[in-house]
């Protein structure tokens, strides 16, 4: 049993490291001076298709709109002085900061 929680907990601590894991690929290819924002949006909006490519066809559209709307929710809350947004998706902190770097969009 404490087998299978340790399990269930590294899937979770993965999971919530996720968002930074790609946001250490996004700061690479920024520092390296290899990025331009339209491109690195439609890389990670190819894997986000991916991944909704991944449920069955029946549920596909409202995986689509979830996301969505999760990434409209996010910006607001994300770029709101207090972080509030519509408060419809609650944001899971990790803890990362803010990046400081900054992308052109090209």
């Amino acid at each position: 049993m404490a087998e299978a929680e340790a399990s269930a907990r590294a899937g979770a601590d993965t999971d919530e490291c996720l968002h930074c894991a790609i946001m250490d690929m996004v700061e690479e290819r920024i520092a390296g001076g290899s990025a331009d924002a339209a491109n690195l949006v439609v890389l990670i909006a190819e894997s986000l298709v991916d991944v909704i490519l991944l449920v069955p066809q029946a549920e596909q559209a409202q995986l689509m709109a979830h996301t969505l709307s999760a990434l409209g929710d996010l910006l607001l809350q994300k770029s709101s002085p207090d972080g509030s947004g519509s408060g419809s998706q609650p944001i899971r902190r990790c803890g990362r900061p803010r990046s400081t770097l900054a992308v052109r969009l090209m």
